[in-house]
């Protein structure tokens, strides 16, 4: 796809220089009436990745744009002067070179309140200037091993999370409720088999790697994660050690995880749990009250790297 042809990240939006994106913000954002004015402003959210990828996310940025967040998307290219649009609190610079990624952020983002970081991918090498430049990066890229790597020593200073972590709290939620139940903690020492089935390998890795260092594990744990090609992320987890198991499915409908446990005499056959929305926007709009630093994610990433 040429660029001429791509649509762009603001189809709406005005064309600016890079000179007035500052005062084309501040009359776009009372434009309407609806959006709140420059003064209410209460985040900046920087959306960076491949024009593709960015697209897809427009739509949530204008909707966190309209509850009071300044909104940058920068989709990377070789174009030191790329395609400016400003629509509301939303600014997008397409096809950006990634050598003039950082002093864009630094020059459009709120210095005085908070930023956030949503990675969709990219060039890794500019990862780390543009996190520190950040309060909060959230994950997003489709092969995140380099990136996971590169933001592990970024957490002393910078809050790092993941859109694959979240899309996991209801799966890692139903497992630690099974470890409420006394048979379950007493049996804990002896489940050594862990299988996931599931379409994303790096979610099941950081599951694996959630589980891994929450319960402490040894090289004794047999992990086996099965990837089946265009199904969703995830689809089966199950705990075991060959007679007793602990057992999440996704539903039928998609939209939700049936739990279920043998372990000795204690049986759950089934309980069902909505997954929730899983939609972009509303993902987005959770991590972005989320501010401090989430050391349980941290521990799962760390483990999932040794997880083949």
């Amino acid at each position: 796809m040429t660029e001429s042809s791509r649509e762009s990240l603001l189809p709406l939006g005005r064309e600016v220089p890079f000179s007035d994106i500052e005062l084309a913000l501040t009359r776009s954002g009372l434009d309407d009436g609806k959006r709140a004015p420059g003064r209410a402003l209460i985040a900046t959210i920087v959306v960076v990745g491949p024009h593709q990828r960015l697209a897809e996310a427009a739509d949530a940025v204008e909707e966190v744009a309209h509850i009071g967040v300044r909104a940058i998307l920068i989709s990377d290219g070789g174009n030191p002067a790329p395609t400016i649009r400003v629509m509301g609190h939303a600014v997008a610079l397409e096809e950006l070179r990634p050598d003039y990624l950082n002093n864009a952020v630094a020059a459009l983002r709120l210095s005085s309140l908070p930023t956030a970081v949503w990675w969709r991918g990219g060039n890794p090498e500019m990862f780390e200037g543009v996190a520190n430049l950040a309060d909060r990066v959230i994950l997003d890229a489709e092969e995140p091993a380099d990136i996971w790597a590169r933001a592990l020593p970024l957490a002393e200073h910078t809050a790092i999370s993941d859109f694959r972590w979240a899309r996991l709290t209801r799966w890692r939620a139903l497992m630690a409720q099974f470890f409420d139940i006394p048979a379950v903690r007493d049996a804990a020492a002896s489940f050594n088999r862990l299988v996931i089935e599931g379409g994303d390998r790096c979610s099941a890795q950081l599951y694996a790697g959630w589980l891994s260092s929450s319960l402490h594990w040894s090289s004794d744990v047999a992990i086996d994660l099965r990837t089946v090609p265009g199904s969703p992320s995830i689809q089966r987890i199950e705990l075991s050690d060959g007679d007793q198991c602990l057992t999440l499915r996704l539903g039928q409908s998609g939209r939700c995880v049936e739990a279920s446990a043998r372990v000795g005499e204690y049986t759950e056959k089934s309980r069902v749990v909505s997954l929730g929305d899983q939609c972009l926007t509303t993902i987005i709009c959770e991590e972005l009250r989320i501010r401090s630093r989430d050391l349980a994610f941290e521990r799962a990433v760390a483990a999932a790297r040794g997880i083949a």
